[in-house]
C-alpha cells in the first residue's frame, strides 16, 4: 500500500518546526494549534483509507496522544509534518492487521458452533445469554440500536434498512459492525457466550 502525503508549503514547515519546539517544552497552546491544523487532514486520510469515521476518529485521537506523550524526543529539525502522517499511516496498517485478525476470529468461532450446534442449550443458559445481550444492545447509541434491531428482531437486509432509515448501505454496515463490537466486548472473555451470540442472535 502507497503511503500518500500531502504537500506543504515553506513557510508551514517553518511553523511546524515551531511548534514542535515549543510542544517539546510543554506548550499546550501549541499542542492545540497543532491539533487544530492537522486533526482534520488526518482525519479525511484515515476516513479515505478506512471507509471508517469512528476508526478515523480513534486514530486521530490516537496520533495526537502520542505526540503530547512523546514530546520530549521531538526533533525541532526534522519534518514534523511527516511525522504526523506516518504515525498515522502506521496506525491504519495496524488497524487493518486487527481487522484480518477479528475475522478470523470469528470465522474459528462460527465453525466451532456449526461442529457443536447438536448439543442442548438449556433454557438457563439461554436466558442469561440473552440478557447479557439485550443489556449490551440497550447501552448502544439510539441510531445504532435501531439498526441492529432492524436487523434481528426484522430481520431486513442493511439495503432494506438503508432504505427506511435514509442513510446509505455503507453507514449501516458500520453502525452494525460497531453494535457488534460493542456486544462481543460486553461478553467478555467467555468463548462459548461469544461462540453462542454469534450462532444465536446474527
Amino acid at each position: 500500500m502507497k503511503k500518500i502525503q500531502p504537500s506543504m508549503a515553506p513557510d508551514e514547515k517553518q511553523n511546524n518546526r515551531q511548534l514542535a519546539a515549543q510542544i517539546k517544552k510543554g506548550s499546550t497552546k501549541a499542542f492545540n494549534q497543532l491539533f487544530e491544523l492537522y486533526s482534520q487532514r488526518l482525519y479525511s486520510f484515515g476516513k479515505s483509507m478506512l471507509k471508517n469515521h469512528e476508526d478515523a476518529e480513534g486514530i486521530v485521537q490516537e496520533v495526537f496522544f502520542r505526540i503530547w506523550k512523546k514530546k520530549d524526543e521531538l526533533d525541532a529539525k526534522k519534518d514534523f509534518h511527516s511525522l504526523l502522517f506516518s504515525i498515522t499511516y502506521n496506525l491504519i496498517i495496524d488497524k487493518f492487521r486487527q481487522r484480518v485478525k477479528e475475522r478470523e476470529f470469528e470465522q474459528n468461532l462460527l465453525i466451532q458452533a456449526q461442529q457443536n450446534y447438536m448439543n442442548p442449550l438449556s433454557e438457563l443458559e439461554y436466558n442469561e445469554l440473552e440478557t447479557k445481550v439485550e443489556k449490551a444492545v440497550n447501552e448502544l447509541p439510539e441510531r445504532r440500536k435501531k439498526i441492529y434491531r432492524l436487523r434481528r428482531d426484522k430481520g431486513l437486509s442493511h439495503k432494506e434498512i438503508a432504505e427506511r432509515l435514509s442513510i446509505t448501505t455503507k453507514t449501516v454496515e458500520n453502525q452494525m459492525n460497531l453494535a457488534l463490537k460493542h456486544i462481543r466486548e460486553q461478553l467478555g472473555n467467555d468463548a462459548l457466550a461469544v461462540t453462542l451470540f454469534i450462532f444465536l442472535f446474527l
